[in-house]
């Protein structure tokens, strides 16, 4: 009978010397012998149960579906099926991630692209109560972090809307919720993306994209809606990015 070190048995299989220790470590093989020399060695059966342990890792199966899948051997359907359930949730989550970055993606090429009307869906969201402000809006950390409600985490875009002429701002963040606080009906908005390292730019550049707005002889509703475009943020290292609207009447 012809043997293969652990060297050669990671040739023959395309794989590294440490997934084949790994996989003795987890118990899922072992050697059909050590030499004298401490050399691992297999034969022909250990060469097919390695490959019956790739094969199921390549379907998805995880370390502990591979052991469940040996030493239970007539249960088969009950493992594939928590397999199959996972790789389901799995592919949902790559899926959303998709599409999030297929949407990072689209604002990009808005950033430079200056004043554009947008078609948008009702967006729903929830007031952020004030106990989690300071007095310029900032968002209180350490409030926030004891906050028993769990709806909102710092990874979570934050929007303002300004009322009134300007006197009332809100704080709020997206919500799911069909009986929300604040609701931005679908339709036509005017809409800008911006760019700010400091605070005191955002002043400056609302001023700039109204006369925009005025430049077009637009009309629009008083709100003016400011979102922070986080994801967008993620890639920008100094800077923040701010989608500025106001709907179109």
């Amino acid at each position: 009978m012809q043997f293969l070190t652990s060297g050669e048995l990671a040739r023959l299989l395309d794989i590294t010397k440490y997934t084949i220790r790994h996989y003795e470590e987890q118990q899922l093989i072992q050697p059909a012998f050590i030499d004298s020399n401490g050399y691992h060695m297999y034969g022909e059966d250990e060469v097919y149960a390695m490959a019956h342990v790739l094969l199921l890792k390549k379907i998805g199966f995880s370390i502990k579906d591979i052991k469940s899948s040996l030493e239970n051997e007539p249960d088969q359907i009950k493992t594939l099926t928590s397999v199959l359930s996972r790789i389901e949730d799995e592919m949902e989550q790559l899926n959303n991630a998709k599409n999030k970055v297929q949407t990072i993606l689209g604002l990009q090429q808005k950033v430079s692209n200056g004043l554009i009307t947008e078609t948008k869906e009702m967006r729903l969201f929830t007031y952020l109560p004030d106990e989690f402000l300071d007095d310029d809006y900032n968002l209180n950390l350490k409030k926030l972090a004891k906050r028993k409600d769990d709806s909102l985490t710092i990874l979570d875009e934050i929007s303002y809307v300004i009322t009134e002429n300007g006197e009332k701002i809100k704080v709020m963040f997206g919500s799911t919720n069909e009986e929300a606080e604040h609701i931005m009906p679908s339709g036509t908005y005017f809409s800008k993306k911006i760019t700010i390292e400091q605070e005191e730019e955002l002043e400056p550049k609302i001023q700039c994209f109204y006369d925009d707005l005025a430049l077009l002889d637009a009309e629009y509703e008083d709100s003016l809606f400011i979102h922070e475009e986080a994801y967008l943020s993620a890639f920008y290292t100094k800077s923040i990015v701010y989608s500025l609207e106001v709907k179109a009447k």
